[in-house]
């Protein structure tokens, strides 16, 4: 695959955002803190600014909205100028997700970050998400930044199926881009969907949570099913056991030259 960078004017204006996004988080939590902001459960002990009433923590914060609202303004302006005949309701930016940690804004028209695979029947990439960090104390309650981190490192080492590519990011995790693929897959098509990642992702049970092979973390891209989120950080005990390494791939089921055969012996995405 080739891969053709995120123009400077949108990496420079999703930068700026995933500060603003961390800064109305952190201030906001700032405002509702709480003496006792640790509580006990499933044998471990939690820590959040607003204590167990965890304000703020899936809900967009005051002031996150608006960062969000600025960044997908500025956006279509950068597409705008980019390809002034592109009809508003084809060339725009929207948020399709929000999460503890972090916020997807799908990106569409003419503003570079295509991924063109090899061969003339391979569609380009004319849509990208943006995963922008929120704030938080820690990796596991809210900072969106490790994760983003992780899934760079994880796909500049492994580089193929089914990780979902990682087309651009901000060195310090603040955002990373990604194709924009079809999430969930199909009801009628979820079940294989799903079987087809998990014996994908066997050679990389080093690297991947398989309590993350949900529905909404598998996507269709190119014809293929992908995991679209990777960058749990390690630490959680509480996982699903991975499958089997002898498990084979289900019918039907093809791998490209190379790809999946397992470990590379370089490979330190796995490390801290």
């Amino acid at each position: 695959m080739r891969q053709d960078p995120i123009p400077a004017t949108v990496a420079d204006r999703l930068s700026g955002a995933a500060r603003r996004l961390r800064a109305a988080r952190r201030s906001a939590l700032e405002r509702v803190a709480v003496e006792e902001t640790e509580w006990e459960y499933a044998g471990r002990t939690w820590s959040w600014p607003a204590g167990e009433a965890r304000t703020y923590f899936r809900e967009l914060a005051p002031g996150e909205r608006e960062v969000l609202d600025e960044l997908t303004a500025e956006l279509d302006e950068v597409v705008e100028a980019r390809d002034p005949d592109a009809l508003p309701a084809e060339s725009r930016a929207e948020v399709v997700g929000i999460g503890t940690g972090r916020v997807a804004v799908e990106i569409t028209g003419p503003i570079g970050g295509r991924l063109e695979a090899e061969g003339p029947e391979a569609p380009d990439c004319d849509a990208l998400v943006a995963k922008l960090a929120r704030y938080g104390p820690s990796a596991e309650m809210g900072d969106g930044r490790p994760q983003n981190r992780r899934e760079r490192r994880i796909w500049s080492a492994v580089e193929s199926h089914p990780f979902l590519p990682v087309l651009a990011g901000d060195p310090d995790g603040g955002w990373i881009a990604m194709p924009r693929a079809d999430v969930p897959p199909d009801e009628s098509v979820r079940d294989e969907a799903l079987d087809r990642v998990r014996a994908a992702l066997a050679p990389h049970r080093d690297r991947f949570h398989f309590d993350e092979l949900k529905p909404e973390n598998v996507g269709a891209y190119r014809g293929r099913y992908w995991i679209v989120d990777y960058g749990r950080p390690a630490g959680d005990p509480l996982f699903v056991e991975p499958p089997d390494e002898s498990e084979p791939h289900p019918t039907g089921t093809s791998t490209e030259p190379g790809a999946d055969a397992g470990e590379n012996p370089q490979d330190r995405s796995h490390e801290s």
